[in-house]
């Protein structure tokens, strides 16, 4: 009979070889992606009693340096930046520009913390559209007090205002209604002039204007860096003539660069997001997508310029979530991606970013499908995490990281659950991901989802929109270097084929025959 006489040893040996294995990798090879936290935000049944509905909110907030600040139409929220425990009872966004001096706002708000002043810097309506107001912390605390300023921004609407803390100056970005589209209006303030000792002052305002028929882009947003990076004042926008994104420098001078074409035709125009629907109501399909603007906010970091926006690619009928990395200082178009789904069956939206000192960047996104994804298709948040290579190629570092899902597969506006949609469908103008300046491993995203059926019959507009905050930790070394369940998994896998081709070899070696 064969009799295998070293199967123990062979085990042994296995064992051993796993062992040199673990000790052989460092412990930064286990570094992972992962949600260290989440917790809700403000919704709409909290901006209701405070200041009515609102549609969209423009969700915003951003991180400080103990806490996370929300403003967003209807409402200002400040919370514990690690637990989410709420600091003080909700204002309404028109009272947090009253308590820092200036009036009601209409909305179209937007807020950032600055890591150099270690101050918030919050922009809005003033009591008409045509006013910007500005409001700025006079310490790092979110919850006040702030001074305000304002400036007249245009004839008739300065609407959808961008804000970006562009090296030396604060950059504020319009586009003109009056009461058609009528051109953007780009306004650099100094950085001094708004975080200095002294009150808040829009002295030295500088106003760019260009006309409709014009190409300097739709939705311009200044570059986010930190002061003396760079010179003078990047924007990136998507053009309004063709489909591309557009970029340009204002000098330190005040003089306006020529604009540069990132190059299009790869991208068509959006259509509704698909939502399951199960009641089969005919509301599948109505979730506004926005167009191909760049909603939020752009950054440079480590020489390169990073933004998103939301396309549909030629050819296909699904949108996607681009990012986009440019060259810093030639503004030469590196590499572009797009955030997807392996079936293309759903559709991603409302993108926002932010980006590190090493070029590592986490992009907030919200996904919806139709019905053959009855459950994961509502619309709800996620993240991915990326880096940049060398020669400016984007990796992924992460999978999709759901941070909300939305428990009804059905929102829209203007009617009750079960009926068709009336109206305007704007589910959000957009949404933000701020950098922890005290760590850089840690970014926070905020988004919306579909959060309660609109069941208030005969009351139109009142659909249900939440927030929720994710902390994103990347790097992160899992239980101090030791493997994930899935990479330990595969480990396992690999230490049973050496265990095995071992027991093999001793099989057909070590036998006796009696």
């Amino acid at each position: 009979m064969n009799k295998i006489i070293n199967a123990p040893k062979a085990r042994k040996t296995a064992l051993l070889i796993a062992s040199a294995m673990l000790m052989a990798v460092p412990a930064e090879a286990f570094a992972v992606t992962v949600l260290i936290n989440s917790f809700a935000g403000t919704s709409q049944r909290d901006t209701q009693p405070l200041s009515g509905l609102f549609n969209p909110p423009d969700v915003n907030g951003t991180v400080g340096l103990t806490q996370y600040a929300q403003l967003q139409n209807g409402v200002y929220a400040v919370y514990d930046k690690n637990t989410g425990a709420l600091q003080a009872p909700r204002i309404s966004d028109s009272q947090f520009f009253i308590n820092a001096g200036g009036t009601a706002t209409r909305g179209d708000v937007r807020i950032l913390f600055d890591p150099t002043s270690q101050r918030y810097i919050a922009t809005g309506f003033g009591a008409t559209t045509n006013i910007i107001q500005i409001a700025v912390s006079t310490t790092s605390d979110a919850l006040g007090p702030f001074r305000a300023t304002s400036f007249i921004g245009a004839a008739g609407t300065a609407d959808y205002p961008t804000l970006a803390l562009t090296g030396n100056t604060v950059t504020i970005g319009t586009n003109n209604f009056n009461p058609g589209f009528v051109g953007v209006t780009l306004n650099t303030i100094s950085r001094s002039d708004l975080f200095g000792p002294g009150a808040p002052s829009v002295a030295s305002l500088r106003q760019f204007n260009t006309p409709a028929a014009g190409n300097d882009g739709f939705a311009q947003q200044g570059v986010n860096r930190a002061p003396g990076v760079g010179s003078g004042t990047d924007v990136v926008a998507a053009s309004n003539l063709t489909n591309e994104l557009i970029t340009f420098n204002i000098s330190d001078a005040g003089v306006k660069g020529p604009t540069r074409l990132l190059g299009g035709g790869n991208y068509q125009g959006n259509r509704p997001g698909r939502q399951p629907d199960l009641l089969r109501t005919g509301n599948a399909r109505v979730v506004d997508t926005l167009d191909d603007r760049v909603s939020s906010s752009v950054y440079e970091a480590n020489g390169r310029i990073y933004a998103v926006h939301t396309v549909t690619p030629v050819g296909q009928d699904h949108t996607v979530v681009r990012i986009s990395v440019l060259d810093a200082t030639t503004k030469n178009l590196l590499s572009e991606t797009d955030i997807t789904g392996p079936d293309d069956t759903y559709d991603f939206y409302e993108g926002s970013l932010a980006v590190n000192s090493r070029g590592e960047f986490v992009v907030g996104y919200v996904r919806s499908g139709d019905a053959s994804h009855p459950i994961d298709g509502n619309i709800s948040i996620f993240a991915r995490s990326y880096t940049t290579n060398a020669n400016g190629t984007i990796a992924s570092t992460s999978g999709d990281i759901l941070i909300k899902q939305s428990p009804v597969d059905d929102f829209h506006l203007g009617s009750v659950q079960g009926r068709p949609a009336a109206g305007r469908q704007r589910f959000g103008d957009y949404s933000s991901v701020s950098l922890d300046p005290t760590n850089d491993n840690r970014f926070y995203v905020i988004n919306q989802f579909a959060d309660l059926f609109n069941n208030v019959a005969g009351v139109p507009g009142t659909a249900r929109y939440g927030t929720f905050i994710g902390i994103i930790g990347i790097n992160q070394a899992v239980g101090g270097g030791v493997p994930e369940p899935a990479t330990w998994a595969m480990m396992i896998v690999g230490f049973g084929f050496a265990g095995a081709a071992v027991r093999r070899r001793r099989t057909r070696v070590n036998v006796s025959f009696a």
